[in-house]
């Protein structure tokens, strides 16, 4: 993975060069999200300088994208460093303004979360397969899917909370090294995974890079 300051715009935000306006408004908020002070995913591997040198890439990726006459000048640019083919460019046929900013949380929000987390943590406590299986000393992909499907989580809900693409997810759970991020983003990657489980993030990575060899 290219350094984010290596990176072209549409890869900071991983868009292909004919997203929408309203893909990149999601890819936007997702990579926003990932990157906050209170990320789940991020807050454990970048130091505060590091953050608001990402937050600060995207920020200016977004912005120069959302604007058509700021993305087709960057287009072009592309195209003449040969780094973007002109026929992969965004051809935008509506006129409906996208708003730039709305992605706050709600109170209502933050007391479903409460609630969820309450609900996954009596679960564990009551569940004995559980307590065993956490209490092996290397736990691969398949006891992770069996942890997260024994509290009945679904796949796609870690993926919303957390913003971290599915397809990495899946990789996790089936031990597809060749799909798997650098060594410091699946850390973090996986401290995110085990938090929305309501789970010792630390004995269990611990547990999973073992199996793996990682550790």
């Amino acid at each position: 993975m290219k350094p984010i300051n290596e990176q072209n715009y549409y890869e900071v935000l991983e868009l292909s060069p004919d997203a929408a306006p309203l893909a990149i408004r999601r890819a936007y908020k997702q990579s926003f999200a990932l990157y906050q002070d209170d990320s789940i995913a991020s807050y454990s591997f970048f130091s505060e300088e590091e953050r608001r040198e990402i937050l600060s890439r995207i920020e200016q990726a977004y912005l120069t994208l959302i604007n058509p006459q700021a993305r087709s000048a960057y287009d072009q640019s592309l195209i003449a460093a040969g780094l973007l083919d002109a026929e992969r460019t965004f051809q935008d046929t509506t006129k409906e303004p996208i708003p730039i900013y709305d992605f706050q949380k709600t109170r209502s929000d933050q007391s479903s979360g409460a609630r969820r987390s309450d609900e996954l943590r009596s679960r564990i406590a009551q569940s004995s397969e559980i307590r065993d299986l956490l209490a092996r000393d290397t736990l691969g992909g398949s006891d992770l899917e069996k942890l997260r499907t024994t509290l009945q989580v679904p796949l796609e809900e870690i993926a919303e909370k957390t913003n971290i693409r599915i397809d990495i997810l899946r990789a996790i759970e089936a031990e597809n090294v060749d799909r798997f991020p650098p060594l410091v983003y699946l850390k973090g990657f996986l401290r995110a995974y085990l938090r929305c489980l309501e789970s010792d993030e630390r004995v269990i990575l611990d547990a999973y890079l073992r199996k793996l060899g990682l550790q």
